[in-house]
């Protein structure tokens, strides 16, 4: 079973977003983050990652979907910005209005 970006993010989503413990919630997905086995998504607080607000900043792990099964991994940040396998590219059907 291949897992699609969409379900990966519903993945995350569904994980994250019900015990949100600060600010409001968000999950960015303005860009597709990924390599040949995993997505990578950003999820913090509105107020931080589209408004800059460094008080609501959080440091260490993303969570990341493996596209052959569905597991959901948390990775520490650094790990993920050090992969070179990791692209980026535009979500051309994101789901966070901004």
């Amino acid at each position: 079973m291949t897992v699609t970006y969409e379900e990966a993010r519903e993945i995350v989503r569904q994980a994250t977003e019900p015990d949100w413990p600060f600010g409001t919630y968000c999950l960015d997905d303005r860009q597709i983050t990924e390599n040949d086995e995993r997505y990578v998504f950003e999820v913090g607080s509105r107020e931080y990652l589209l408004d800059g607000n460094q008080s609501y900043a959080m440091a260490g792990s993303v969570p990341t979907v493996t596209k052959s099964d569905g597991t959901l991994e948390w990775l520490p940040s650094v790990t993920v910005a050090m992969d070179r396998s990791v692209r980026t590219r535009p979500n051309p059907a994101p789901t966070l209005r901004v």
